[in-house]
């Protein structure tokens, strides 16, 4: 799995640097919906199974897809080589 994602993460950004925006956008998104079904809950909403799915879908999702673009962004940064590097050792 961790060479997959590193096989991705070059084949997408060896042509173009990872946006700072985009970790931004998935933040803020995460922060938003989790402010609102947070505050939900406390008012004594109880989500049923269909609600409580797309809760996770709309708070997980982004959040992972956040770090997850970090990840990648912090690595870039390192150097010009930096992702292919991490492929190569991930591969191992």
């Amino acid at each position: 799995m961790k060479a997959a994602f590193w096989r991705f993460a070059h084949m997408r950004y060896q042509g173009r640097k990872p946006m700072l925006l985009t970790d931004i956008a998935a933040f803020t998104w995460f922060t938003f919906f989790a402010l609102v079904y947070g505050c939900a809950v406390l008012a004594g909403w109880k989500p049923g199974i269909a609600e409580a799915l797309v809760g996770i879908v709309l708070v997980g999702l982004p959040l992972v897809g956040g770090v997850l673009h970090r990840r990648i962004r912090l690595e870039a940064a390192k150097g010009p080589d930096a992702l292919y590097r991490k492929r190569i050792e991930a591969g191992r």
